[in-house]
This record gives structure tokens, C-alpha cells and sequence, in this order.
């Protein structure tokens, strides 16, 4: 068999297995930032010298900044989402809820009124992306199983073995974490006072949320007087 027939044959299969290899490369040497204990270390060093006060409070600033994303778990800045993470945590009596799986969990649920609620599965992005991709990766394994029950090409049969093999183990490598949490998601739901939990714990983050310290009458009223008297000495 030559180049150009190989290549005709087994184009979209080649592809396949280039593109899946290069991303399960990417993702098995994906590796998180090993920069923060030096961050941290160096932060202590340069506050113990002498500096402003401004420059001091810029540093410890830092630092908290640093240690909450190392510690919390979800992505910061949603509140609907920090609400959602913080509450299924303070309800996890049983350890139910992997810390690594936290982020990604709260796309599981939502607020409304006040409340937190499941999504249906079939609305979740992550459930739904996961579902086409199984989809398309079963057609192009019946595909291939054809061309390698039918084929007498020896050529032909290794490459539909490969990219077989390819498909089901990059389909494995990504389904695990989903997969994970789609058991979580019904451990939760099974467990019927957890949700009831998780909502007392956001009526109470609600309620501190809310809580405003207005001032009090004495300090309005003081501040009135000293307004009056300083515009009657300008007068």
C-alpha cells in the first residue's frame, strides 16, 4: 500500500489519534503552579523588614489572597457559586464531597429564592458536552470495529486497533472526574436532609451578608450640629 492510499484510507483516523494524543499529553502534564510556598516564604521575609505601614498591609494582603485560593477550593468571585460551595461544605457531615471536586459540583446546583436547588442533569453544560463526546466516541469505535472485522488490510486493522485504543482510553482519563461527581450529585440528592442542611447554611450566610451597621441617631445628629455651627461661624 502506498503513501497517498494509506493516507486516503485512514485520514480521519490518523487525525483522531494525533488530535487525542496531543490532548492527553496536554492533560497528563498539566501540573499545578509550584510557585506559591516561595510566594509565601518570600512575603514573610520581606515583612519583617523595615517599610510603610501601606506596603505592610499590601503584603498581608497578598498573602490572605494567596491562602484563600489555596484553601477554598471553588473559584472566587461568583457569589451565587461561594454561596453554593460554602454551604454544601458546612453540610457535608459525611465527607461525601471531595475538596478537588468542589468547583466543578456547584454547576450541579442553583439559587433560587433563597434556596439551593438541583439543576436537571440534562441542563448541566458538563453532563451535556460529556454525552455528545460519548456519543461521537462510540460511533468512531463501531466504525473502526467494522474496518477491522472487514478489512484484509494489515495496514488498515492496526490503525483502527490504535485509534480504538486511543478513543477508549482518553474517554476513560475524562470521564473519571464527571463521573465522580455525578455520584456525589446523587449522594446528595439521596441523602434528603442534605439539601435542607446546605439551606440553613445559606440563610445564614445571607443573613450576615445583609447585615448593615447604620449609624446611629446620636452620631447623625452630632454630625447635623457640627455642620450648623460651622456654617454659622462662616456666616
Amino acid at each position: 500500500m502506498d503513501i497517498t492510499t494509506l493516507l486516503n484510507d485512514n485520514a480521519l483516523n490518523l487525525i483522531i489519534i494525533f488530535v487525542l494524543s496531543f490532548i492527553g499529553f496536554v492533560y497528563r502534564k498539566r501540573t499545578k503552579k509550584q510557585y506559591f510556598d516561595n510566594i509565601i516564604k518570600y512575603a514573610d521575609i520581606l515583612e519583617k523588614t523595615p517599610q510603610p505601614k501601606y506596603q505592610k498591609d499590601y503584603i498581608n494582603n497578598l498573602k490572605k489572597k494567596l491562602l484563600w485560593e489555596k484553601v477554598c477550593f471553588y473559584q472566587s468571585g461568583n457569589i451565587n457559586k461561594e454561596r453554593i460551595a460554602i454551604s454544601l461544605i458546612n453540610a457535608d457531615m459525611h465527607n461525601i464531597i471531595a475538596l478537588p471536586q468542589l468547583n466543578l459540583l456547584t454547576h450541579y446546583f442553583k439559587i433560587k429564592q433563597n434556596k439551593i436547588i438541583p439543576i436537571n442533569l440534562f441542563l448541566i453544560k458538563e453532563v451535556l458536552f460529556g454525552g455528545i463526546a460519548l456519543l461521537l466516541g462510540m460511533l468512531i469505535i463501531i466504525s473502526n470495529l467494522k474496518t477491522l472485522f472487514r478489512s484484509t488490510d494489515l495496514v488498515n486493522i492496526v490503525i483502527a486497533i490504535i485509534t480504538i485504543l486511543i478513543v477508549t482510553v482518553i474517554a476513560g482519563l475524562f470521564s473519571i472526574s464527571p463521573l465522580k461527581r455525578l455520584k456525589t450529585y446523587w449522594l446528595i440528592l439521596k441523602d434528603r436532609d442534605f439539601l435542607k442542611r446546605a439551606n440553613v447554611q445559606l440563610s445564614m450566610i445571607i443573613e450576615e451578608c445583609n447585615q448593615v451597621t447604620p449609624l446611629s441617631s446620636d452620631e447623625v445628629t452630632s454630625d447635623d450640629a457640627m455642620n450648623e455651627q460651622d456654617t454659622k461661624q462662616q456666616d
